[in-house]
């Protein structure tokens, strides 16, 4: 009954939107947009000449693609092929651009999504069973770029953890090489930690992952976190798709995308120790400063470059 209410412009537009929020872009107005964003699509995007995109499609910062919607019985013609051909000519200098005129157009009614390269030679349109996904763009692109692929932030998750996973990524896209998140106790930090080690391995080079914390309770804890964490892209769960592992052997830890270790633990693999000996329950361990000034001349197990990223808990 609700849906009598809506024209079948805005009916079009809402089975639009879900082709692109099902593959991971933020749906925003022209004057919502902001650098946190990493992959979105702006509603009524100025074009050169006082015309208007239905959506302009950004990655990284910068535009990518242009998608013409029409109401579901309008047939998707060489009118139409024409007319978002054009708007991929005539996004405006103030935007930034991987690509001018941008290199991938879209037009959907809602039903039938059609898709076109345009920097092939061929015009050929592509009919598609579901929106390209952020990810998909930046592989067609060859962007190179480490953080262009990263899709919106998933549902279900706080404001305090949406403004902190999104704040630390830009704070890489904009090469900080380190980043501080505060939350409030039971804000739920490991869950936010399993976002963004998630994302950095699915959409980044990054490829093996620290997580250190200074009790073994915690790495038990953080280690079931991971293990039930299913907020990706299948809603399959983590340990399925990347290897967790506590740090008992070098071998091991080879072979793992998230390795989880007490500082303890870390530092006696550094410093070519029994790992057997160590007391992981320790909150903090006597005489490791003056050990550390040794570091240099010890027989390390891990090169300086072992893991990509080090997550401190």
């Amino acid at each position: 009954m609700a849906n009598n209410h809506k024209t079948p412009e805005e009916l079009a537009r809402e089975k639009i939107d879900l082709f692109l929020t099902n593959s991971g872009w933020d749906i925003v107005g022209r004057n919502e947009y902001n650098e946190l964003l990493n992959a979105c699509a702006i509603k009524e995007g100025l074009l050169k000449g006082n015309r208007e995109a239905d959506y302009l499609l950004f990655v990284g910062g910068k535009a990518i693609a242009v998608l013409e919607a029409k109401k579901a019985e309008n047939k998707l013609n060489t009118e139409v092929a024409e007319q978002v051909q054009n708007y991929s000519k005539i996004v405006p200098d103030w935007y930034k651009m991987w690509q001018n005129p941008l290199p991938f157009v879209f037009m959907s009614n809602g039903q039938t999504l059609l898709f076109r390269d345009m920097r092939a030679e061929e015009i050929e349109y592509k009919e598609l069973k579901k929106m390209l996904s952020p990810k998909e763009l930046v592989k067609m692109l060859d962007i190179k770029e480490p953080y262009a692929s990263l899709p919106a932030l998933p549902k279900g998750l706080r404001e305090c953890q949406i403004n902190a996973v999104a704040n630390l990524e830009l704070s890489f896209k904009k090469n900080k090489n380190k980043a501080l998140i505060c939350l409030a106790t039971g804000a739920g930090k490991t869950f936010t930690a399993c976002t963004i080690v998630y994302r950095l391995l699915t959409y980044t080079p990054i490829r093996k992952v620290l997580f250190l914390v200074d009790r073994n309770n915690l790495g038990a804890q953080a280690q079931g976190e991971f293990k039930n964490y299913s907020l990706t892209e299948n809603n399959t769960k983590f340990d399925t798709i990347y290897q967790v592992s506590r740090l008992k052997n070098i071998d091991e830890a080879k072979s793992s995308n998230v390795v989880i270790s007490t500082i303890q633990r870390l530092f006696a693999t550094l410093t070519g120790q029994s790992l057997e000996s160590i007391n992981d329950d320790e909150e903090s361990f006597d005489g490791a400063q003056s050990e550390v000034i040794s570091l240099e001349n010890s027989t390390k197990t891990l090169a300086p470059d072992f893991f990509d990223f080090d997550y401190n808990r």
